[in-house]
């Protein structure tokens, strides 16, 4: 009875402790106080389809800060062009890309594909000639035509603007990631004013709001505009029209119409503008739409399609707006909460960018990347929706009609680590945008995947490269040394199947992920090779991005069989076999996915006892390469870990240790990988020390992340906040039994803390709170029945389980069953 009386306690000690994230916390807020002069630091609100960035204020000249230049943007950073009185948001829409659908295969590819491999073959991977004569044939006949993808676009952007301005005081800019609201309050000339920002889901409309606590005080002029290849109109009084221009042909229509619903005062409009005057407060609703069909979508005229959103949502006041939202969001976002260091957060009065150039220069911010995690969910949940598009390398946001890298989905890893934190930090319904782009791009009425898995390669089933687009395009792009990998259909269906692992829904697995899992190991068992000493292979291929140096001291990047593809394939035919399994599906079929894995090559130990990137243990022109593509298998993968392969954790350990030695992890993206492959290894100071670095160098002040040379990327965000989970906890399925390894690489100072809510594999959710690398108190909460096997933190065990009846619950070798909707309370010692 006491150590129950104890442990009842230590459970009132979590419930406060994560009651630091309740929906009333400051703790996740993020403020300024001034307005953000360029794009990089305006704070983001999306509902999945439709995206904001919410600059505080606007600039006077004619750079309006949208460009991610530094050079160009210089002039602003001090802030005298930015009026916090005024308002600039950046405007985006999921479906609104370049270009249109068209057939960009290379007709040259499918005679050339065997040629090319022929070429590799012969070689045995030492033939400089025949190497650069496959990479030559690859060059021309196998890129896409045109060699680069369309990309995605912005909608353009809305202004407000007071002409009577004076002298702003008491300025205060927040992101409040409780609610989803963007808020900037100030004081001019005596009166007080509020603009609330937030994107609806249920309405889908942008709202703004703008109010005063002087009865008349409100009068502005909104305009609309875009970098290129716009009109913009005023019609009925009270809205503006944003539409393609006039030479706009064989692409994307899309329309962004502003709704101007202003309480007193009046309002005209002149010419592309309107004008408010003497209000005592105004709601503005935004909406957007595109002809996009394809997937999801179904297409329609833009500017009827937004009449008809804006006809609806006009009919709820602003509260009530809110409060649609809020019924929408806050339960999402409230699903899970993270508490790091003492309740009170010592630094909580110092604006966000004050906090981040702390850090930078050394400084413990514990509350600030409690902050960042709760930041990269709030991402998730705005740049993602079940109904739509996925988050793109920019995630929804983007300012240009050309972005950096065309702002697609790059899928030799940032796509992936974009929804690496989807499952465990409660999210999992995002994940359902990605498993819609793979039926995009699989399904020949909406993608190329089954077209070029056939014309390029003699295929069944369908193949991805490394970029897709809206309009599902699966060939090769940009030139063989990035676009001729052929694995991107296989690491999205191993996203796919972790949906599965941590909801174990059956009727998902057999409706969408077995197809999709089914079809890529379809094409593989038609696309390997034998390699002549009886190991299946894949090629013409590339280790993602990197080159290998051949003793004759040329640099090439095609090869046969790279490590990455090799356990991408063992990790899609295990998966595949155990979905086929539990779903009933074809034995013959299974027969042969069992008999291709069992022939895949083995991983590699090479001269410096590092894990080999290739089948031949090749010098690098870049070891300290961005990429560290072959250790997919200790993260995201689990074929390498410290309990079961020793000897490969030590191999990956050292493959690490070099990259990051000369120079490797400079991009956001790949330090956050970094910090993963840390957690996996054990090593909670490393991991860190990473993070720390994220901090540093690829963390702007608004927390979005950066890549050189600074520019947004998502990914780096969501990377790296998955990875403070995998410091707390690691969870491993199987058919038999799930492993939950607790606090495996928690770092000495996260002396204390809590988290609530955080999902693992096998349909359960842990609450957990520790002091000084201690668990203090567990919950296990099952949502369906199953077994599952604890691994406590070194120098700790599990003294008992016991329902939250007080009914003992047995281990055997560290493993409970348990009941679905039952509640566990663990105790360790």
């Amino acid at each position: 009875m006491l150590r129950r009386a104890i442990f009842f306690f230590q459970l009132i000690a979590l419930s406060a402790a994560v009651c630091a994230q309740h929906p009333g916390s400051t703790r996740n807020v993020l403020w300024y106080r001034q307005p953000a002069p360029i794009w990089n630091e305006a704070l983001p609100v999306g509902n999945g389809r439709l995206g904001a960035m919410v600059f505080g204020g606007a600039n006077g000249g004619a750079n309006n800060g949208d460009r991610q230049a530094s050079r160009e943007n210089a002039a602003l950073m001090d802030g005298s062009k930015t009026s916090g009185a005024d308002e600039h948001l950046q405007l985006n829409e999921s479906t609104l890309w370049q270009g249109s659908r068209a057939n960009r295969l290379n007709p040259a590819a499918g005679a050339a594909f065997p040629e090319i491999r022929k070429l590799l073959l012969d070689s045995k991977g030492l033939d400089g000639a025949k190497i650069a004569e496959a990479e030559k044939i690859a060059a021309k006949d196998m890129i896409a035509i045109p060699a680069k993808m369309p990309g995605y676009s912005t909608l353009g952007d809305l202004y407000l603007r007071v002409a009577r301005k004076a002298e702003v005081t008491d300025y205060r800019r927040q992101l409040d990631l409780n609610s989803g609201v963007a808020r900037v309050t100030y004081e001019m000339s005596g009166v007080h004013y509020t603009r609330e920002i937030f994107a609806s889901v249920p309405d889908q409309v942008i709202v703004l709001r703008l109010s005063a606590d002087r009865k008349g005080a409100i009068s502005f002029t909104a305009s609309m505009d875009r970098p290129e290849d716009f009109a913009v109109h005023a019609r009925g009084g009270n809205t503006l029209v944003l539409r393609e221009g006039p030479e706009h042909k064989g692409a994307i229509d899309f329309a962004g119409e502003l709704l101007v619903l202003p309480q007193g005062g009046m309002m005209r409009s002149t010419g592309p503008e309107i004008e408010v005057s003497g209000a005592d407060s105004v709601t503005l609703l935004m909406a957007a739409a595109t002809n996009f069909r394809g997937g999801p979508f179904h297409g329609g005229e833009p500017e009827e399609e937004c009449e008809k959103t804006l006809a609806q949502a006009r009919t709820f006041s602003f509260s009530d707006l809110l409060k649609r939202q809020e019924t929408v969001y806050k339960p999402v976002f409230d699903r899970m909460a993270l508490q790091l260091g003492p309740l009170r957060d010592a630094h909580a009065d110092l604006p966000t960018d004050e906090r981040l150039k702390r850090v930078s220069a050394g400084e413990e911010d514990l509350g600030l990347q409690q902050l960042y995690f709760q930041f990269a969910r709030y991402l998730l949940i705005s740049s993602s929706s079940p109904d739509g598009l996925p988050a793109n390398l920019q995630g929804i946001w983007a300012a240009g009609v050309e972005n950096p890298w065309g702002s697609k989905w790059t899928i030799n890893v940032n796509t992936e680590m974009n929804y690496w934190l989807a499952e465990p930090a409660g999210l999992g319904e995002t994940s359902l945008s990605l498993v819609n782009l793979i039926d995009m791009v699989r399904t020949p009425v909406s993608g190329t995947g089954e077209k070029v898995a056939h014309e390029y390669y003699g295929a069944r089933g369908f193949v991805i490269h490394h970029n897709t687009d809206v309009w599902g395009d699966a060939e090769p792009i940009d030139g063989y040394p990035w676009g001729m990998w052929p694995m991107g259909g296989a690491w999205l269906s191993m996203q796919a199947w972790e949906h599965y692992a941590f909801s174990l829904d059956n009727e998902y697995l057999r409706k969408r992920a077995w197809p999709i899992l089914h079809d890529t190991s379809l094409f593989f068992l038609d696309y390997l090779v034998d390699d002549g000493a009886g190991h299946l292979v894949t090629g013409p291929s590339i280790s993602p991005e990197n080159r290998y140096r051949l003793p004759d001291g040329t640099d090439h990047s095609l090869a046969m069989g790279p490590t990455m593809d090799i356990e991408l394939l063992r990790a899609l035919f295990t998966r595949t076999l155990e979905a086929g399994h539990i779903l009933g599906e074809d034995d013959a079929f299974l027969k042969k996915v069992e008999e291709a894995r069992s022939k895949l090559p083995p991983f590699k130990i090479g001269k410096y006892g590092q894990l080999q990137e290739w089948q031949r243990d090749y010098d690098e022109p870049e070891p300290g390469h961005r990429h560290i593509s072959h250790l997919w298998a200790l993260y995201p993968g689990t074929q390498i870990s410290l309990e079961r392969t020793p000897k490969l954790a030590a191999a990956a350990r050292i493959s690490l240790e070099r990259r990051l030695s000369h120079g490797g992890g400079q991009t956001g993206w790949s330090r956050a990988w970094v910090i993963n492959y840390w957690d996996r290894l054990h090593n909670a100071e490393q991991a860190y020390e990473s993070m720390q670095v994220m901090f540093r160098q690829s963390t702007f002040p608004n927390l979005m992340d950066t890549h050189p040379p600074g520019l947004f990327q998502i990914d780096g965000n969501l990377g790296a906040a998955n990875g403070m989970l995998e410091s707390l906890v690691q969870s491993r399925w199987t058919p038999t039994v799930t492993e939950i390894e607790l606090m495996p690489a928690t770092p000495k100072e996260w002396v204390e803390g809590a988290v609530r809510g955080l999902h693992v594999r096998g349909d359960a959710t842990l609450d957990m709170s520790w002091q000084a690398g201690k668990i203090v108190s567990l919950v296990l909460h099952a949502k369906r029945d199953g077994t599952f096997r604890l691994i406590p933190p070194a120098g700790m065990t599990i003294a008992a389980v016991e329902t939250r009846g007080g009914k003992s619950v047995g281990l055997r070798n560290g493993e409970m069953r348990v009941k679905q909707g039952i509640s566990y309370n663990v105790r360790p010692q």
